[in-house]
């Protein structure tokens, strides 16, 4: 009989469909999570180009515009109320280029769906976590649009940073600041 199926052909058919529903379902969730973490790095990328912004011109706290304007992270041995899942805009008002409880919060952002700041390098090239360095600020001030890039307590001033940004299922994105302002996001 023309245009009929027999039993094996429909068994082979549906054999061919549940297995390519299988892999895509496989596949879907480390797509989702490098998607969501690409994401999480060009947010952490804006977030830094607010404060240069914010540094640079259009900004001013009690009609002044000498603070410089920064970021906050945290991968480890967190201070002032930091996590390594947080990331903080601030005012310096102290000059100390450094987060503190002193500074005035201007916005802090969680990272969720488990992603984190999972460490910092401060050299170029580099390509692994520094363990040393648990904490990074980058600030900016006018009228210069370079990066105040400083790791610690007291400032270490560093010409380039690297942020490691790590998601559930060990995917890691870099978000690059160097000392010229140029910021940048790298796989």
């Amino acid at each position: 009989m023309i245009g009929a199926f027999t039993l094996v052909e429909l068994l082979v058919s549906v054999a061919i469909f549940v297995f390519m529903t299988a892999l895509l379902m496989a596949k879907y969730g480390n797509f989702n999570q490098s998607v969501l973490l690409t994401n999480l790095a060009y947010d952490v990328a804006l977030t830094l180009r607010t404060a240069q912004t914010y540094g640079l011109s259009v900004r001013g706290e009690s009609s002044q515009f000498q603070s410089p304007y920064g970021v906050a992270f945290c991968s480890n041995n967190c201070v002032s109320g930091m996590t390594n899942q947080k990331i903080v805009i601030f005012a310096d008002n102290n000059g100390d280029k450094i987060y503190s409880s002193s500074d005035l919060l201007i916005n802090s952002y969680a990272i969720k769906r488990g992603a984190k700041v999972a460490g910092f390098c401060l050299t170029d090239p580099c390509s692994m976590i520094n363990s040393s360095v648990s904490n990074l600020n980058v600030s900016f001030q006018r009228p210069h649009p370079d990066a105040i890039i400083c790791s610690g307590s007291p400032c270490a001033s560093s010409s380039y940073a690297k942020i490691f940004l790590q998601a559930p299922d060990n995917g890691i994105r870099h978000v690059v600041v160097r000392k010229n302002g140029q910021i940048s996001v790298e796989n």
